[in-house]
């Protein structure tokens, strides 16, 4: 028996010039469509239908409530994962993970310290919202729970100690209620020489309990 996992990424923006309401239409024919296709091939394979999160301001956790409560059991898991931070993406170049940075404000410090200060505000910004999203909607799976290094890849959660105790709260969390921890390979296209999650946090997870998810 072969098991799949069909997850759509839900990020509530426009993108490619569709409109809100057209990327909601789009998700109900998604959902459809991948029903269909698990009542055709129910003796063949195993089909778990579900969703990837986006938490970019309040309004998306509303959009999903909203969302779950209209498709009930057809949405059968959730990834919950987070791209942006101060509302603006991690994820999609180096140069908007800068104006990211750049949006938090910090002391009178100049040069490295302030440097530092920056990516530790991006570090706890990116893990409490991951922690409010946990909180609300225990998401079967956490996806990529570092993707706020992304561009920083040998950054080391332990040179911030604010941010770590955050990333062992919400690592801890997740186990306490079951959740599993994504593999995600798709670091490797993006220059780095392992998956998400780093070395560091998998330590973590391994210290709490293992639990992960292979994508």
């Amino acid at each position: 028996m072969l098991y799949y996992l069909v997850s759509p990424p839900l990020r509530w923006h426009v993108k490619d010039g569709m409109a809100l309401d057209a990327l909601a239409t789009q998700f109900d024919a998604f959902l459809a469509e991948a029903h269909r296709l698990k009542e055709q091939y129910v003796g063949d394979i195993t089909l778990l239908v579900g969703l990837e999160t986006e938490f970019i301001t309040e309004d998306d956790l509303v959009g999903l409530e909203t969302l779950l409560s209209k498709h009930g059991q057809r949405i059968e898991y959730l990834v919950g994962s987070v791209h942006h931070a101060n509302s603006i993406p991690i994820d999609f170049d180096s140069a908007t993970f800068e104006r990211a940075l750049d949006s938090f404000p910090v002391s009178q410090a100049a040069g490295e310290e302030g440097k530092h200060q920056r990516m530790e505000a991006l570090l706890c910004s990116y893990l409490d919202a991951q922690y409010a999203l946990l909180r609300r909607f225990h998401p079967e799976i956490v996806g990529h729970i570092d993707l706020c290094r992304l561009y920083t890849p040998t950054l080391r959660f332990v040179d911030y100690p604010v941010a770590w105790d955050k990333l062992e709260r919400n690592v801890k969390y997740a186990i306490d209620y079951g959740g599993l921890f994504e593999l995600n390979a798709a670091a490797l296209r993006k220059g780095w020489d392992a998956s998400y999650p780093g070395e560091d946090v998998a330590k973590v997870n391994a210290l709490f309990s293992l639990h992960v998810s292979y994508f």
